[in-house]
């Protein structure tokens, strides 16, 4: 440590502040310690060398900051990311890439998002709904780095989420007996079992064989959506779809893939070689998979089942889910908005008109005059 002509590195003394001082340089920047005597600081001055040396001296702390990018920051969203939905979350991803990937985390403005929804909306013609998902996910994205530290508040909190239109789509019975004939019968079983569970497209292709209970008729998932596990109840019909399954010869899999049997059935793939080629052939429009999942719930509905007990059976969370298909019950609101109208209150005056007037009788049952 000692150096010719009796000074020492990285020690020195200053008469301006007084004491001695240590003096290092990491990652370029200098750092000054103050110590009591000259024993103090070399003493110090070698601790912390070491320190460096061994990689201990919290490196973090001095560091060169570096600003973070919205891609960088996306991608470290995703790498964490443990929604259900994840494939969905990629998509997002990728797209607002493209449009701000490139900008740093606190540069990013809601003037920006706001001309970035306009163009989603104008220019590439996307619906509200989408235009909102991609929205939601750049928010939780953000709000991350709101509670990180990385921005002190989140653009899109700002930002109007567009109207949408609920409008819950299912396949009626003509439109189902248009679709059968156009999917194979033994890839139709998996179109089958979608209407008769209600499973949501990932919960179905992931189904494996010592999820399925054929003697108690119930399935277990183990990781739904809500990120609970639950039971479905099978009909009739779905034990008798799996009771015609083979899969369980060869594969772990409810629906194997047909190319490597110990792997599931990609479900998008199912889609695009299947299941929309089929809508296609039919002339059936405006339908999904999940459309398939309405229509479950839907039939069981217009078939007088209670709304609580299609909750238990799709798996909703809340109630407020299943109440969009109240309006397919049989009778729904028909008797609330008869009683108290015009029409109930003429009714009811001409019936009481006509009725006939109990005839006034004695103790002993005979008929008393009262003219």
């Amino acid at each position: 440590m000692a150096r010719k002509g009796g000074t020492d590195r990285g020690i020195c003394q200053r008469k301006d502040r007084g004491g001695w001082w240590v003096r290092l340089f990491v990652h370029g920047r200098q750092r000054m310690y103050r110590c009591d005597s000259k024993s103090q600081a070399k003493a110090l001055y070698g601790r912390l060398k070491a320190e460096i040396r061994e990689g201990t001296y919290f490196p973090e702390k001095f560091a060169p900051k570096q600003d973070i990018t919205v891609r960088a920051w996306i991608q470290r969203y995703l790498d964490g990311c443990t929604n259900r939905g994840l494939e969905n979350e990629r998509r997002y991803g990728r797209r607002w890439r493209l449009y701000v990937g490139s900008r740093l985390l606190q540069h990013v403005s809601t003037e920006e998002l706001r001309r970035i929804q306009a163009k989603m909306r104008e220019k590439q013609k996307w619906s509200n709904g989408t235009i909102n998902r991609h929205f939601g996910f750049l928010r939780r994205v953000l709000m991350i780095a709101v509670k990180d530290g990385k921005l002190t508040r989140n653009p899109v909190s700002a930002i109007r989420f567009l109207p949408e239109e609920h409008r819950t789509r299912f396949l009626t019975d003509e439109e189902i007996s248009r679709l059968r004939p156009h999917v194979h019968p033994d890839l139709w079983k998996a179109v089958a079992f979608a209407i008769d569970t209600g499973l949501r497209r990932a919960e179905q292709f992931g189904l494996r064989w010592n999820q399925v209970n054929l003697e108690a008729g119930l399935l277990t998932i183990p990781l739904s959506k809500s990120g609970q596990t639950r039971h479905v109840p099978l009909s009739e019909g779905a034990l008798a779809l799996l009771r015609s399954l083979d899969s369980f010869l060869r594969s772990p899999w409810v629906f194997p893939s047909p190319k490597n049997t110990l792997k599931p059935w990609n479900g998008q793939s199912f889609v695009n070689h299947v299941f929309t080629p089929a809508l296609v052939k039919a002339g059936i429009q405006g339908v999904c998979w999940h459309t398939l999942r309405h229509t479950a719930a839907s039939r069981r509905v217009m078939a007088g089942v209670d709304l609580v007990s299609v909750q238990k059976i799709m798996g909703h969370l809340n109630i407020e889910t299943t109440l969009r298909y109240a309006h397919l019950s049989p009778g729904h609101l028909r008797e609330a908005v008869n009683r108290g109208s015009l029409s109930e209150t003429a009714t009811t005056t001409a019936t009481r008109a006509v009725e006939p007037q109990p005839v006034p009788t004695g103790v002993d049952g005979e008929v008393l005059d009262i003219s």
